[in-house]
């Protein structure tokens, strides 16, 4: 294994939006700059493919409409449709960081390219004054209460960030999987990491580190499609991140499994990789029963059931079904509307092209939804957990996702967070030259390179499904018809097995016939590592106790949990 070593200011592990808004960042501020991305950076991420929707706090425009930043943070907490959902699960300072820097963000991606103004906006777009002839957004109702929501043209948000990083001089390290965060005299240095064409690896010493590695555990469970790159989110985002900060002992937020309350609509019949029930079909969508009734007017959320759950539930259990999106009542202004937020959105541009080629049309043809039962059983998370200065426990360590929620996981959370945490870890920088553990080093390029050494083993496949069968068993015994484990002794026992079968895969040889099998293997041993930490929190008594957050830090070799009060600088009202 051909090893390179790169010396660098701020190592940014991950090149999704916030990976690409840290580098840009990092670089405006005068820092050598390196990105280390599992993908391209010209399309990686949960937004390589687009984003066509961006929620945001403007300054220009909102106060005068009585929407202030607190409100923001509490619509989003506690009063709107989506705090509804979170009870209040929600980090609000760094809500509040996301709402207040959201404009910031705006203007600094108008500044590489990305357009958000139009000379034309419709009546279905947020009426308000501007200066005369000047180009207006397109501003809809999305999560918010308010209308606070851009549509704009990012199809393209990535090329434009990639060429971006590339003027500011970043060094860019396509198809580079981070697998170590190494830390020395307590504080992070930099990172190791092995090519998925070459299997060669790199050893990036810095003294700032950004962890952006997204916010999905992608076949830690079963895909509801039964395919695990058959999902809506990227699957190669396979909680590298999180695994390297376990193992970094930065302390990381815990949610165990839970059990949906409600039936989901999020999308096409037999296509996950789509999200049609969206915002993007706003506003000629409508969601419509088999019979033709509507159910929702304007799905202009991304699960339109928080406003008429009632109705789409009434539908389902009256056996009026299939559900549909309906665009064929709308007039043609409103449905090519429609069709260009179709055009920017991740993954569904390329549906359009689907749709063109089997002579779909959504002028003359509903399309069926996936209802998801209400009652479905929801894998557990894990994050790490950041300050409002983006600081992980660890010094040096920066994060921008995955971390604890900071309201719905969209666009504007990683670009404002990413932003700043590549600022943060700038200025972190400054002056400083960082030793590394050569030990540490080699013992990493060692594990790396043994399932390319190993003969005899399982491949990825088969410990992913071994991984699968034992996730799923941590889903029914922590959310079944018991109460939680630790009142349960057959639920505690349960879990208590299912570590122990984790553990077995974790000494399982694991077998690659090449570098790509190689980096298959590696995301499969960090999502071990992930489940083994989720399902002992889940034998803690305390992680399911309401408005606190559950912490655990790797020290020594063992997990340390803790539970802390949720800290809200925004009360819930009473009455």
């Amino acid at each position: 294994m051909n090893t390179q070593r790169i010396e660098t200011d701020v190592l940014v592990i991950g090149g999704g939006l916030g990976g690409c808004m840290a580098a840009m960042a990092a670089a405006r501020r005068g820092a050598r700059v390196t990105v280390m991305e599992k993908s391209h950076v010209d399309r990686s991420g949960a937004a390589g493919s687009g984003n066509d929707h961006f929620w945001h706090w403007n300054p220009e425009i909102h106060p005068g409409r009585g929407w202030t930043v607190e409100k923001m943070v509490r619509d989003i907490s506690w009063d709107g449709p989506y705090g509804a959902l979170s009870g209040g699960a929600i980090d609000q300072q760094l809500t509040e960081v996301v709402a207040s820097e959201s404009y910031a963000r705006v203007k600094d991606l108008e500044s590489i390219g990305v357009n958000f103004r139009f000379d034309k906006i419709y009546p279905w777009n947020l009426q308000y004054e501007a200066h005369p002839g000047e180009n207006r957004f397109r501003i809809i109702p999305q999560f918010q209460s308010e209308w606070d929501t851009l549509n704009y043209e990012g199809r393209d948000i990535k090329p434009k960030l990639a060429a971006e990083l590339r003027r500011l001089g970043a060094t860019i390290l396509n198809r580079y999987m981070a697998t170590r965060i190494l830390c020395h005299v307590g504080a992070a240095s930099g990172a190791v990491g092995v090519n998925q064409r070459t299997g060669d690896a790199v050893v990036v010493v810095a003294p700032s580190v950004v962890l952006a590695s997204g916010m999905d555990l992608s076949r830690l469970y079963r895909s509801p499609s039964g395919d695990w790159f058959n999902s809506q989110r990227p699957p190669m985002i396979t909680g590298d991140g999180e695994a390297m900060a376990l193992r970094a002992g930065a302390e990381v937020f815990i949610r165990p499994p839970w059990r949906t309350r409600s039936i989901g609509l999020q999308h096409f019949k037999g296509l996950y990789r789509s999200s049609g029930a969206a915002t993007t079909s706003y506003p000629a969508g409508r969601i419509v029963n088999a019979e033709g009734d509507t159910i929702i007017e304007h799905p202009a959320s991304r699960e339109p059931m928080r406003v008429r759950r009632e109705a789409l539930e009434r539908s389902v259990a009256e056996g009026k079904t299939p559900i549909y999106l309906d665009m064929t009542r709308a007039p043609e202004e409103e449905i090519a509307y429609a069709e260009w937020s179709y055009g920017h959105e991740g993954l569904c541009w390329v549906m359009l092209e689907a749709m063109r080629d089997l002579g779909v049309d959504f002028r003359k043809d509903r399309l069926e939804l996936e209802v998801e039962e209400t009652g479905r059983l929801m894998g557990g998370r894990l994050g790490v957990w950041i300050s409002p200065e983006t600081e992980t426990s660890l010094p040096g360590l920066y994060a921008a996702s995955p971390v604890q929620p900071a309201g719905e996981v969209s666009a504007p959370i990683p670009v404002v967070l990413g932003y700043r945490a590549g600022d943060r870890a700038a200025a972190n920088a400054e002056g400083k030259t960082p030793s590394v553990d050569e030990a540490e080093i080699e013992a990493e390029l060692h594990r790396i390179a043994a399932p390319l050494e190993c003969t005899e083993g399982s491949d990825w496949r088969e410990m992913n499904i071994a991984l699968n069968d034992a996730t799923e068993d941590l889903k029914r015994l922590f959310c079944g018809f018991n109460p939680p484990p630790a009142k349960d002794a057959v639920g505690k026992q349960g879990l208590q097995t299912v570590r122990e079968r984790l553990a077995t895969l974790r000494k399982t040889p694991i077998v690659a016939a090449d570098p790509h099998e190689l980096i298959r293997a590696l995301e499969v041993l960090n999502l071990i590592e992930v489940a083994d930490t989720i399902t002992e929190a889940a034998l803690d008594p305390r992680v399911t106790e309401p408005e606190a957050w559950f912490l655990g830090k790797r020290s020594s070799g063992a997990t340390v949990f803790r539970s802390t009060p949720i800290t809200y600088k925004y009360p819930k009202e009473v009455g």
